[in-house]
């Protein structure tokens, strides 16, 4: 609960986090939400009558002839502002005039996000991040729930008019109301972002944010001049991780990402399990050049698979760095200064100054140029000369198109063409001494029938048949487990779509020996675009059971490119 002092009426709120402060006017019901070192906002009601105040720790009412006021604690990172109408309004509409509102951006949360506490929400931000406030985020406003005296409920929408903040009530369900009615908007002080999804206008449905082989990056002030040893902080909550997760810099460029400005990128360790519960995580960098103060920076993650908590409403772009493998680019490669998109995530840095500065990751992860070397490696074909990329935008969410790979001619086909590149790793089943290996790669067959074949060397032909799509049921997905599935009882491919729901299809023997099995497609089974994971899953006579490594392959939308 928030610590609360009955001569000031103030109490506290998210002290693990930024801490947030709670000022409640002493006889009138203003209010005011402060973090910072006291920078904030206060609400204050047109209220002009007397009030009779009365509470206790856990809640605080402003009791008034026609207008009552109630604060009531909900936990360490939410609490309840009600409006009390104890007669019929003089309107639908409630303002309360917000003092300081020029320093802040009120983000609204788009009508499609879930629970209806969110849709129209509003995520209150400083309009500058300044390097020492986090991410930035004062507050979240949530949508208001209208409850009368019988129990009738509805939903009030919000809207920041200026200065004021507006709550309006329905005006028919208003009419039949029987009062007293409660006006009851919930403010979040948690400075994390509120979503995990976002509406993929292409698919349909309802996605996971997440950055896969990339990175997004939002735009800070810089204060004072940085140089020397940062920290770097990003919120993770998402299981399914796979490092390596490497905070970065750069520099600005009239509001666009431009020249690398960090060196000695620490890795983050976003995995979350039983003894690692989510939460905040940390490493360290370096800047390699004096940033001067005032300038703004941008600062981001470079990924291979990580699940973001964010907001809607700040400009973010996202670099696409499968190209430069391992190596953190030191131009930014986004798709163009006006394909951006507007995630706030989750992430921020800190500075302190250090003359003699010696690299320690918080995780205790050592990123040397061995262990750079191992990672490229394990993802990537040893042998590959030349790798291009293409990319798509949709709703200002850049999805990554990775196309065109060349590798060397090993069995005199000429040149081979991959729409994906994933690497060679044993899973081993220890009692039986088989192994797994999923040297992941995916290929279109031929003109007729279209073929992804995960497993040994891949290649693509047919002309104009380089893509797989949505709803397409032409199409085998055969996988080279390289495990002799004599006596096997059952194979099955298992698979996870874009908005990341599995499954698994059933999956018959193609090459015994070879290892060798695959699905025929029908329709249906093929029913989203973006990145789809396959592998295998084999279950031997004795009930053990194996798996293989996901093999990543993009799907696309009917009629695109």
């Amino acid at each position: 609960m928030g610590n609360y002092n009955t001569r000031a009426i103030r109490f506290l709120q998210s002290p693990s986090d930024f801490p947030l402060m709670v000022s409640l006017g002493e006889k009138n019901p203003t209010w005011g939400v402060s973090r910072w070192g006291g920078r904030g906002l206060r609400f204050v009601p047109p209220d002009d009558e007397g009030f009779a105040v009365r509470g206790d720790k856990q809640k605080l009412e402003y009791k008034g002839r026609r207008r009552s006021h109630r604060f009531t604690i909900l936990g360490d990172s939410a609490f309840e502002y009600d409006v009390i109408l104890n007669r019929e309004p003089d309107s639908n509409v409630i303002s309360l005039r917000m003092e300081g509102a020029e320093n802040f951006d009120f983000f609204r949360q788009p009508d499609f996000v879930p629970g209806q506490f969110l849709k129209g929400s509003y995520a209150v931000y400083k309009k500058e991040t300044l390097l020492g406030d986090g991410t930035g985020k004062l507050c979240h406003i949530h949508r208001p729930e209208i409850i009368d005296a019988r129990g009738r409920r509805c939903w009030g929408d919000l809207a920041v008019v200026g200065n004021e903040l507006r709550i309006t009530i329905p005006e028919k369900w208003l009419s039949e109301a029987a009062y007293p009615v409660i006006v009851d908007p919930t403010v979040g002080t948690s400075t994390l972002g509120s979503l995990t999804h976002w509406d993929n206008v292409e698919n349909e449905s309802y996605d996971q944010l997440y950055m896969e082989v990339g990175g997004y990056v939002n735009r800070f002030l810089i204060p004072e001049t940085l140089n020397g040893l940062l920290t770097a902080y990003v919120y993770a909550y998402e299981p399914d991780y796979e490092g390596p997760c490497i905070p970065v810099l750069y520099s600005d460029n009239n509001n666009v990402p431009l020249a690398r400005r960090s060196a000695n990128e620490g890795q983050i360790d976003g995995a979350v399990n039983s003894n690692k519960p989510a939460g905040w995580r940390s490493t360290t960098l370096k800047t390699n050049t004096s940033i001067a103060s005032g300038n703004y920076i941008w600062y981001g993650l470079f990924c291979w698979w990580f699940a973001v908590r964010f907001d809607f409403g700040a400009k973010s772009y996202f670099g696409d760095w499968m190209k430069h493998y391992y190596n953190i680019p030191e131009t930014y490669t986004h798709y163009g200064a006006n394909w951006f998109s507007n995630f706030k995530i989750s992430m921020y840095f800190t500075y302190s100054s250090a003359q003699n500065y010696v690299r320690t990751l918080t995780q205790g992860v050592d990123l040397s140029d061995k262990i750079k070397t191992n990672w490229f490696h394990q993802r990537l074909i040893s042998d590959i000369s030349i790798l291009t990329d293409q990319a798509m935008k949709s709703v200002g969410h850049l999805r990554k198109i990775i196309a065109n790979v060349k590798i060397n001619d090993l069995v005199n086909r000429g040149l081979f063409f991959l729409a994906r590149i994933v690497s060679g790793v044993h899973i081993r089943d220890f009692v039986t001494d088989h192994f797994l290996k999923s040297n992941t790669k995916a290929e279109l067959k031929s003109t007729i029938q279209r073929e992804i074949v995960l497993g040994g060397n891949a290649f693509m032909n047919g002309a104009g048949m380089g893509r797989i799509f949505k709803g397409q049921s032409a199409l085998r997905i055969t996988i080279k487990t390289f495990v002799d599935l004599e006596g096997i009882e059952k194979t099955v491919i298992k698979y996870r779509k874009p908005n990341g729901r599995t499954g698994e299809f059933a999956a018959a023997i193609g090459d015994t020996a070879q290892g060798v099995i695959f699905h025929e497609c029908v329709e249906g089974d093929i029913d989203a675009s973006g990145w789809w994971s396959f592998w295998a899953f084999v279950t031997f006579a004795d009930g053990r059971t194996a798996a293989g490594q996901a093999a990543k392959v993009f799907v696309w939308k009917q009629g695109s490119g």
